[in-house]
């Protein structure tokens, strides 16, 4: 009786490191502002598994934190504005791909509840039937913020301020009509206009008959102005 008990127990920390989230990995990123934390399966060197963070270098704060599974996002994740650490999103991932209800944040209020299952808005600060985004507003003020080029001309001179426009969306997702309805000034105005219509194709379209059908959407971009 006592041989097999032996063999049991001499194999229990091999069981253990199997199982395990295997070693810890930090990674520097200088020219992006943030580091990495994870740990990586030991026989995959390159594949996450286990407790995720990336923090910003200038405070240490994780604004985005979660786990990963086999080199894929699984789990609850909370991620945040890297500018305020403000919290913008909280969910589940399941092998890499987003699940269940969502919330996405605006103002650190909840803008949008969103199925990632079901492909439905669960409720929104959007007008029902009216055209909405999924993510809401701070996935386009993000996309914005990445994307707009403040021209260094108009920023010498000083030149500044808010761009109003609105823009219409058709049942492809695409966008037409991007209007300036009040402007700052051309060189500010233009580049408005070309960042709007990059805006990827994540649009919750309305409803019209039990068919999704166009709609249009107000915006505002600010250049420099509080």
């Amino acid at each position: 009786m006592k041989k097999p008990i032996i063999i049991t127990i001499a194999l229990l920390p091999v069981l253990c490191m199997g199982q395990g989230k295997g070693s810890k990995k930090i990674i520097n990123s200088d020219s992006l502002g943030y580091n990495e934390e994870f740990y990586i399966i030991k026989k995959k060197p390159s594949v996450k598994h286990g407790e995720y963070k990336k923090l910003t270098k200038k405070n240490g704060i994780a604004f985005e934190k979660g786990f990963y599974k086999n080199g894929k996002r699984d789990g609850k994740w909370t991620i945040k504005l890297q500018g305020n650490s403000q919290v913008y999103s909280t969910g589940s991932y399941l092998s890499g791909k987003k699940i269940g209800q969502w919330n996405y944040y605006f103002d650190s209020k909840v803008d949008q509840i969103y199925d990632h299952t079901s492909n439905k808005v669960i409720s929104s600060k959007r007008e029902k039937g009216k055209l909405d985004y999924i993510g809401g507003k701070t996935l386009i003020q993000t996309f914005m913020s990445g994307t707009l080029v403040y021209n260094e001309s108009a920023k010498k001179r000083g030149i500044k301020g808010k761009v109003y426009l609105t823009f219409d969306v058709n049942k492809k997702g695409e966008i037409h009509n991007a209007v300036i309805t009040k402007g700052v000034h051309e060189l500010l105005d233009v580049e408005a206009l070309r960042v709007v219509r990059l805006i990827p194709s994540s649009w919750v379209l309305p409803m019209k008959a039990g068919f999704p059908t166009k709609g249009s959407f107000s915006w505002e971009i600010n250049f420099g102005s509080r």
